[in-house]
């Protein structure tokens, strides 16, 4: 798979998940379910209408019969899973009408079938024309977030830890006497092992009594520029320098300002998706059988699952 594909992979996992939280935030489930009562005689079973998009529990059922059976029997393993798939083929009802609507799609018939496989076909395309030209971030607007969102980079008293490590005691005990500065630490650790192999980065107490329990009594006594003397750790033998220290306060801009570009990248996603939904709930009708959806499939959806099952694909 080349790089594009894979970023339009990554878009499409994002444009899916910020939709599903969209949707649930714009249309909350007191103004669907008032939805359901007044048109509850005229749909029956209707599981979700979207403009002139309409599916029935049983057309849901007909997409679950048609999945691959290696999908059916992870379904029927895991509750969890069907509920993510409830959340994502109404997203994708969602976003097949709106697609339609817009002329992506313009066949009058609709096939259930279709609208799953479409959605995802479509959701890419979709990014690109109507969420893309909108990402274009300058630094006046990193540097905006970061002082209106300051707690979101907040710190405890951390240490930067930086190993040097070896199978011989010996070896070790002779790198040790080579080192006077914590510069020449350094040196030698760069020459030794990769960045991710000798550099902990910033961590604080509770990291390094939890993942480096073994030696948290040695690291934990060393001051700023300061080398261990060689200790046993992990089956090896191994030097800790503790590089700097900072006390409890907020990392300067320069230090997370790839975060602060992310969190704005995806504020940004967000209020594009949002714009999307708003569009969506003034120019169609939108409902959800959420009753009818807990009856027959055993899914009571509800914004804290979502937010569970897919918060983790903007980290």
């Amino acid at each position: 798979m080349s790089f594009e594909n894979k970023k339009n992979t990554k878009l499409s996992s994002i444009l899916k998940a910020s939709i599903i939280f969209a949707l649930l935030l714009a249309f909350s489930c007191d103004r669907i379910k008032k939805a359901g009562t007044e048109k509850k005689k005229e749909e029956g079973e209707t599981m979700v209408k979207i403009g002139d998009v309409r599916v029935s529990i049983e057309d849901f059922k007909g997409f679950l019969n048609s999945l691959p059976e290696t999908r059916k029997i992870e379904l029927a393993r895991s509750p969890e899973k069907v509920t993510q798939l409830v959340a994502e083929f109404i997203e994708a009802v969602a976003v097949f009408t709106y697609s339609k609507s817009q002329g992506y799609f313009d066949r009058p018939e609709i096939k259930v079938r279709w609208i799953y496989n479409s959605a995802e076909i479509v959701r890419p395309y979709l990014f690109n024309e109507k969420i893309k030209p909108y990402l274009q971030i300058n630094f006046p607007e990193i540097q905006d977030f970061y002082e209106k969102n300051k707690e979101m980079f907040k710190h405890p008293d951390v240490i930067r830890l930086m190993k040097i490590e070896s199978d011989s005691k010996e070896e070790i005990e002779e790198i040790r006497k080579k080192i006077k500065t914590i510069q020449d630490f350094i040196n030698i650790a760069q020459t030794r092992h990769l960045p991710a192999e000798f550099d902990y980065g910033y961590i604080d107490r509770n990291y390094i009594n939890d993942k480096l329990k073994e030696v948290s009594r040695i690291i934990l006594s060393l001051k700023a520029g300061e080398v261990s003397q060689p200790v046993k750790f992990n089956n090896k033998y191994a030097i800790f320098a503790v590089v700097d220290k900072v006390e409890e306060g907020y990392w300067e801009l320069e230090k997370v300002i790839d975060q602060v570009f992310k969190a704005v990248r995806e504020k940004k996603i967000r209020d594009s998706i949002n714009n999307i939904v708003k569009e969506i709930g003034t120019t169609m009708d939108f409902y959800v059988n959420f009753d009818a959806i807990e009856k027959n499939l055993g899914v009571k959806i509800q914004k804290d699952k979502f937010e569970e099952l897919f918060m983790e694909r903007y980290k």
